[in-house]
């Protein structure tokens, strides 16, 4: 466990000193990702239980030390942060380690200080000392591209459905396929259907069953962020893996991972 002056990176002058995070920054570091992300009071109560789970709970890859903060010396108070997750991506079946970059965020008063560019700095080394040949980030278009990133592949790809498209049941039909909160013990068929993706894609995140149970584990925690589903035909019998966001954002629900298994039709299960 880091003291405060175990976890000192630097002194960077006016008052302000980078450092480690450690789990004893949860409040305060939740507070403060929740106030400077979210949308609305729903959406902050989702980035602090977010920001509180990355902290507190076991995570496979990241640690609180992944978290960088910037805070004012005289008084603790946090002014900007960031952290680094280590994954592990694959091109064409050959794996490579990864940097990706989240909760990137300065209080207004401190902005264009250079803050998040000295927090840049540090996570790239510590991904260049982790041997990542790469680091990703989702956010706002071109903004990142002061601090050396660039555009390069597509984040999602997208259907839209509507009700419209529902078919009617016919009279006395019942549905062919459900759709159920995924269990600790679907934790393999969740690994094997994941390895459909693999198959047909380029680039892949690499997801290890350690990974797969703590993903798991997160929709138990009130105000998560997405649910982990599995998909059973009529007889019970697992046929699909879907994620969703728990909640509705203008007007749609969102589901950014949907997986069959080689044998299970598109065309049957999507309706």
């Amino acid at each position: 466990m880091f003291s405060k002056q175990q976890s000192m990176l630097r002194d960077i002058g006016n008052g302000l000193i980078l450092r480690h995070a450690s789990p004893e920054d949860a409040d305060a570091l939740s507070e403060f990702n929740g106030e400077i992300h979210a949308e609305d009071e729903a959406d902050k109560l989702r980035l602090i239980a977010w920001t509180r789970d990355l902290l507190t709970r076991p995570h496979p890859t990241l640690s609180p030390s992944d978290f960088t903060i910037i805070e004012e010396a005289a008084t603790g108070r946090i002014v900007s942060s960031l952290n680094l997750i280590p994954q592990k991506w694959s091109y064409e079946g050959i794996e490579f380690g990864v940097g990706r970059p989240e909760l990137v965020g300065t209080l207004p008063e401190f902005r264009n200080r250079g803050l998040v560019r000295l927090q840049f700095e540090e996570v790239h080394k510590w991904s260049t000392e982790r041997g990542h040949i790469m680091q990703a980030i989702t956010g706002i278009p071109y903004y990142y591209r002061q601090f050396g990133y660039e555009m390069a592949i597509d984040l999602d790809g997208r259907r839209y459905g509507h009700e419209a498209h529902m078919p009617k049941l016919k009279e006395g039909e019942g549905e062919p396929y459900h759709v159920r909160l995924a269990r600790e013990v679907d934790l393999p068929f969740i690994a094997e259907t994941y390895d459909e993706i693999r198959k047909r894609s380029m680039i892949v995140c690499e997801r290890t069953p350690e990974i797969f149970r703590y993903e798991l584990g997160s929709q138990g925690i009130k105000h998560a962020f997405a649910q982990t589903c599995v998909i059973e035909d009529k007889t019970g019998e697992p046929v699909g893996y879907l994620k969703h966001l728990c909640f509705v954002s203008n007007g749609s629900l969102n589901s950014y991972l949907y997986e069959l298994k080689s044998d299970a039709s598109w065309l049957d299960v999507t309706p």
